[in-house]
């Protein structure tokens, strides 16, 4: 779909509806789950994709300790382990979701749901709370430190030091946290995503590892980010893209991506303003 047929099907809600329902369902049956792995899942019906999991170095003689709850992603032109999608962090996987980032050498983590939403934990809270007092937090065998804290509208962006306490190591990670999205719905401004996305693009340019992105059960808003940033980069290589084809890709990948009709109508808006703003001169390729 190019440039003129972007601008009219992101307006016909109905043609989006019907397109949506009529990409494939990816499902994966509980019985592909490593027994006893369940209470590492945040929710018993998101379970990951065998042949696209994220394994972790076993530690110890620990039970299903190479599991997490997380699938590498494809990106533009089937970039491989492009993403990692995954689920947030419980408390009891917390030192798993650091090792993780440690060992995929992942650099910028992106975040799209509240710790709380209606009185529920949706993610346990990873970060440490300020740069000024209590800058450390400790998971297992891995240090977190908050170097800096920029809050930005709908956005805060973290910079942090990940360091390994057994070989003394450390890295940079930058963790982009968007603070916008309603506990029901979408955003109501795609602005505030694109602004989201380009941000984080910043950043990305120097990331060797995959790129992390997780909402609570890291199917629904996390397969819709990343939707909006693998169709983001067609349309700027191509001035063409294809949605469908593109969450069907993702999906293939994490079982359950962009969820909702309302996400996937979201996807359009995201890339039509994309697309309108590159096209009418308003910003560069980014």
């Amino acid at each position: 779909m190019n440039f003129g047929g972007l601008i009219s099907f992101s307006e016909d809600r109905p043609a989006i509806d019907e397109e949506f329902s009529n990409i494939p369902v990816i499902t994966v049956k509980p019985d592909e789950l490593p027994p006893g792995a369940e209470t590492k899942n945040r929710y018993a019906n998101v379970i990951p994709m065998p042949e696209t999991r994220v394994m972790l170095n076993p530690r110890g003689s620990g039970h299903n300790s190479d599991y997490i709850n997380a699938n590498f992603v494809k990106g533009y032109k089937g970039a491989d382990k492009f993403y990692i999608a995954c689920q947030a962090p419980m408390q009891s996987t917390l030192p798993d979701f650091w090792q993780m980032i440690w060992e995929q050498n992942t650099r910028v983590i992106m975040m799209v749901t509240s710790l709380t939403e209606k009185g529920v934990e949706r993610c346990a809270d990873y970060l440490p709370p300020s740069e000024v007092v209590d800058c450390h937090r400790l998971f297992g065998d891995y240090q977190v430190t908050l170097k800096k804290r920029e809050v930005k509208d709908k956005l805060i962006i973290s910079n942090l030091q990940l360091k390994n306490l057994e070989t003394n190591l450390w890295r940079d990670v930058t963790h982009l946290w968007y603070g916008g999205w309603p506990v029901q719905g979408v955003p109501s401004d795609p602005g505030t995503i694109l602004a989201f996305l380009m941000e984080a693009r910043s950043h990305m340019k120097t990331n060797s590892g995959p790129h992390v992105v997780h909402c609570s059960p890291g199917t629904g808003r996390t397969g819709t980010l990343i939707a909006c940033d693998i169709a983001i980069r067609e349309f700027e290589l191509s001035r063409s893209v294809d949605v469908p084809k593109t969450v069907y890709a993702i999906r293939r990948c994490r079982a359950g991506a962009v969820q909702t009709r309302d996400q996937y109508a979201l996807i359009y808006k995201v890339i039509n303003l994309y697309a309108s703003k590159l096209s009418g001169g308003v910003l560069d390729s980014i």
